[in-house]
């Protein structure tokens, strides 16, 4: 259980990175952006060329990448989305989809599809309590938490920050105000896109770098949106948080006692297969929202 634990706390510092600009999207243009978990995969290849190729040390190439990403996110928005900012949600939803498949079609002809690695080289496990843990592994939950502190201190004691909640919360009350929309909207897409780029580096740390990482986590990160309070930076933190434990806590739990009282199987054991493990985030996000249909920490609206 202990290892689920930590696998959990690894799995969520990694989705939370991209929930977090997912939801800074939404709330500021109002749409889900599909084309964002692409950014994550290039932020990773990017990394990778800078790893790989031009021999620079990982940190440094980490910090490139994940400038990398959020200047390709401010330049789709330049090139695409700004054209579209009266276009309905659902128009912005499919090119935003288009998008996605684009930079993830461009990053195979690019890279090609064979799976590739960092240079880390074989890390010596940490053993807490017979759970294990790499270095790598604790340094992406500290950056996680490291982006997160940031990210807070941006939003609460910055005029970037307090312009940037000001946009979600009212756009055509912001431009009243002086605010300079569109100059907000471009921090938005290069916060959000680095910031997922990020992810992308400490997914591929942690397992591998393919052109499809990005897309195989689709679901888990807008479920972790949407589970936290969609428009809510904190509240994706907390869905992250939330979907990471339940697929890797469910997965370890033994239900045979729970079914065996109601009468439902007389075994000893019954486990969830792992091939579920995406089921069990939706579970806990249908519950949620017909609860509370406005997520975790979301504002209630009409």
């Amino acid at each position: 259980m202990l290892q689920a634990v930590i696998d959990s706390l690894i799995y969520g510092a990694e989705l939370s990175l991209l929930a977090v600009g997912v939801t800074m999207v939404y709330g500021s243009l109002g749409f889900p952006n599909f084309a964002h978990v692409e950014f994550a995969t290039l932020g990773a290849y990017l990394a990778l060329l800078l790893c790989s190729l031009l021999g620079i040390s990982l940190v440094p190439a980490t910090l490139a990448a994940l400038l990398g990403a959020g200047l390709v996110g401010v330049l789709a928005d330049r090139l695409i989305f700004s054209r579209l900012r009266r276009a309905t949600p659902i128009m912005l939803m499919i090119t935003s989809f288009g998008l996605g498949i684009v930079l993830r079609e461009l990053i195979r002809a690019i890279w090609g599809t064979s799976p590739h690695f960092y240079p880390v080289g074989l890390q010596k496990p940490v053993i807490i309590f017979g759970a294990s843990i790499t270095p790598v592994q604790i340094g992406i939950i500290l950056a996680a938490l490291v982006c997160m502190l940031g990210f807070h201190l941006l939003l609460n004691k910055t005029k970037l920050g307090i312009a940037m909640r000001s946009l979600a919360d009212n756009p055509n009350l912001a431009e009243a105000s002086g605010i300079n929309t569109e100059r907000i909207i471009r921090s938005v897409w290069l916060i959000g896109a680095g910031m997922a780029g990020l992810g992308g580096v400490l997914i591929g740390l942690d397992t591998q770098i393919h052109p499809n990482m990005g897309f195989g986590i689709i679901i888990p990160v807008f479920c972790a949106a949407i589970l936290g309070g969609i428009g809510s930076p904190f509240g994706a933190v907390l869905g992250a948080a939330v979907v990471a434990f339940a697929q890797n806590i469910g997965l370890n739990i033994n239900w045979a006692p729970l079914f065996g009282w109601t009468g439902l199987t007389s075994a000893e054991s019954l486990y969830i297969p792992t091939g579920y493990k995406e089921a069990i985030p939706f579970l806990i996000l249908i519950f949620v929202l017909l609860k509370r249909p406005q997520g975790i920490m979301g504002d209630v609206s009409r």
